[in-house]
């Protein structure tokens, strides 16, 4: 680091680990699980002038910018020139997508520009539970093999661009997420495993990797819906099990607000939706967060606002300052309430530490 580079602004340490770039949050889905549909805030898509003038902004204050918050990236008509604005000015560009939209050429072009690490959010890996995102002339089969024949292309012909299908699971039905979509995800680890092995089996044959299936296989039998596991399925291509939070009934329901815990919102990750507003963490789908907009307050000084210096202040004491963030950590008794605010503090404060899964570069995946 050179000497004079800032190493802080009050209590966030610099660089900022990533930054969410919201492109747009229209979207081709209308998922059932999804806040999409809870959402009042207007739609729209950033104009690529404030795109700039945001990545410019945020050279040597963040290091990672992911470009999603709400919506579907893959529908912003400049995603290309975005990745290679991104990378060009030093960043390492990320992407999530539904994937609905993927074909093996379009992830050649991204690769091409620069993205750092594409993840497909698969969410509905059979045909039954895809009834649940309300699709329009996409039928499963043919959502399923655009994002399996775009997974065999990248095992065929790797290179830096790194690949992540994400499967979730929800072991701890009435805290993670008490109300659910019908039949949406695993709780139980052998449903969760058959589903990997039945995609594993179709990405990986007829590829470079077909002799490793066996291997792959095995490592799936390792997979549990109470950990976030990580599996290899070659140099740069992973299967990954996450925990399901309630992203979007969670803050419809009356709940007992948290009013101690710990979120790394801000210091880890805050987020610019495509108007120019800031939220304090990439979860915030309605910008109940908002404090200013890029247009008329830079990246720095949103940084060293007092609202969002209080919260920082707060968490680092382990309190709750902001409503919304005390709902978010939040849960309908007292029991379930104490929990999870525990739960928040043991989770970011020493899960990720020991658990979080790294790749070979070091980097969280």
């Amino acid at each position: 680091m050179a000497p004079d580079q800032e190493t802080a602004i009050g209590a966030i340490r610099l660089p900022i680990r990533r930054i969410h770039v919201e492109l747009t949050n229209l979207c081709n889905f209308s998922c059932e699980f999804c806040p999409d549909g809870k959402t009042v805030r207007p739609r729209g898509e950033m104009e690529f002038s404030l795109l700039e003038q945001i990545l410019r902004d945020a050279v040597g204050l963040v290091e990672q910018v992911h470009f999603h918050v709400m919506g579907e990236p893959t529908l912003y008509p400049r995603l290309n020139e975005a990745v290679r604005l991104a990378r060009r000015l030093g960043f390492a560009p990320y992407l999530t997508t539904n994937g609905s939209l993927l074909s093996p050429k379009k992830v050649a072009l991204l690769a091409e520009n620069g993205l750092e690490h594409l993840t497909v959010s698969l969410q509905t890996p059979d045909a039954d539970s895809f009834g649940m995102r309300g699709a329009q002339r996409l039928s499963f089969p043919e959502y399923k093999a655009r994002i399996v024949d775009t997974f065999r292309a990248v095992l065929s012909n790797p290179g830096t661009m790194r690949l992540t299908l994400v499967f979730l699971a929800n072991p701890l039905l009435r805290f993670f997420a008490p109300d659910p979509p019908r039949g949406n995800v695993p709780t139980r680890g052998k449903a969760l495993r058959t589903r990997m092995s039945e995609w594993a089996e179709e990405v990986v044959r007829g590829t470079p990797c077909e002799n490793d299936l066996p291997l792959i296989l095995r490592r799936i039998r390792n997979a549990g819906v109470l950990k976030e596991s990580l599996i290899p399925l070659a140099k740069g291509v992973w299967f990954r099990v996450r925990i399901l939070g309630n992203w979007a009934g969670h803050f419809e329901l009356p709940v007992l607000r948290a009013r101690f815990g710990y979120c790394p919102g801000v210091v880890e990750n805050f987020g610019v939706l495509w108007n120019g507003d800031y939220v304090i963490c990439c979860t915030d789908f309605d910008g109940k967060t908002v404090m200013a907009n890029h247009q008329n307050t830079s990246i720095r000084e949103y940084l060293a606002l007092p609202g969002v210096q209080g919260i920082v202040k707060g968490f680092q004491r382990y309190r709750v300052f902001h409503p919304h963030c005390g709902i978010c950590l939040g849960e309908r008794n007292p029991f379930h309430s104490a929990f999870r605010q525990f739960g928040s503090i043991v989770y970011f404060k020493y899960y990720r530490r020991w658990f979080g899964h790294r790749d070979e570069h070091g980097v969280a995946v």
